[in-house]
């Protein structure tokens, strides 16, 4: 179990880092997390907290996955999807050109999903629209671009949409990933928020790596340098099973911090899918990012929350629908895009 010093500092971490507010009940399930991730011991943790605190990229990277969760899945309370599309179509015909984003992408599922019912709403494996997908761990973001997954993360599709959007290759064995991402369904349900939706089973084998510890700092440079100093789980996963190119160019994978104090990202935005995400952000990194993407949404565009979310103190600049369906205010935004 993380000792009270070691659960301190990595709320200081969480919250600078990522603007996620961790509370005493996330201690337990960071130490399950960390063990599942090869983090044995405290030793371990502590040396990932101290490069962390000194900046180096690799143990920041290691820590985000370590707080972020990946719980996704293909279609996802479909009606939103649904929603989605009608709208871009709308877009689309008003416009030309239609523009979606998925900020809490993961590994790919929501996107892509955003893709499929463009495709088949359009009628068309070239609709008019784009969609950008962002998250802040780089390694999920790494495993949605290939495109590739198992027979698991399939099972909630439909058999015409797997025929349609998917290729199955009986050539692969496996892949190793580092990190998190071919998780357990035991892992996937490790939710801060306590999310009970049912994980989706994954068939995996797990083995462990021996991977040598932090050496003792000599220099900040020595310490910069070591691009292998932190203990990870090394699996092997059967992914034989790729969306197909015509959905997989519609797709933009790009990383982004929410909490972060710029976004490289320009607007308007038809749709926004910001699923799963405000629930971990402390109260003014919550109501920051609904600001920020507030102003990137078009006048008739639509923000997408998880039913269970809400907009909290930027709920002026919305105006509820159901499900978590969100339009802009007009009075917050008179211009009308051309």
């Amino acid at each position: 179990m993380l000792t009270t010093e070691q659960f301190d500092r990595t709320r200081r971490l969480a919250l600078s880092l990522a603007g996620i507010e961790l509370v005493e009940r996330h201690r337990e399930l960071l130490d399950r997390r960390g063990r599942r991730r090869g983090i044995l011991d405290g030793a371990g943790l502590d040396s990932l907290l101290d490069a962390a605190e000194e900046g180096e990229p690799t143990a920041r990277q290691q820590l985000l996955c370590l707080l972020t969760t990946k719980f996704t899945g293909f279609f996802r309370h479909p009606r939103h999807f649904d929603l989605a599309a009608k709208r871009a179509l709308r877009a689309a015909q008003c416009r030309g050109q239609a523009r979606l984003w998925s900020a809490a992408a993961a590994t790919g599922e929501e996107p892509y999903s955003l893709a499929m019912a463009l495709m088949e709403l359009f009628q068309s494996d070239h609709p008019p629209a784009s969609i950008l997908a962002t998250d802040i761990d780089v390694e999920a973001l790494a495993v949605g671009q290939q495109g590739e997954y198992g027979e698991a993360a399939l099972r909630a599709l439909d058999p015409e949409r797997r025929a349609r959007f998917f290729s199955w290759d009986p050539r692969v064995e496996g892949s190793r990933e580092r990190g998190v991402y071919a998780a357990s369904a035991r892992e996937q349900n490790d939710s801060f928020d306590g999310d009970r939706t049912p994980p989706l089973p994954c068939e995996m084998k797990r083995r462990e790596r021996r991977a040598p510890r932090l050496a003792a700092r000599g220099t900040a440079a020595s310490t910069a340098s070591s691009t292998a100093a932190f203990p990870f789980r090394e699996t092997r996963v059967a992914r034989p099973w790729s969306i197909v190119p015509a959905a997989r160019r519609l797709v933009q994978f790009r990383p982004l911090n929410l909490a972060g104090a710029g976004w490289a990202i320009a607007g308007p935005f038809d749709v926004i899918f910001c699923r799963n995400v405000l629930m971990y952000l402390e109260s003014y990194h919550r109501g920051t990012v609904l600001e920020r993407m507030a102003s990137l949404l078009a006048p008739d565009g639509m923000l997408v929350l998880d039913p269970t979310e809400h907009p909290g103190k930027a709920g002026h600049l919305f105006t509820a629908g159901a499900d978590g369906v969100y339009s802009p205010r007009r009075a917050s935004f008179p211009e009308r895009i051309p």
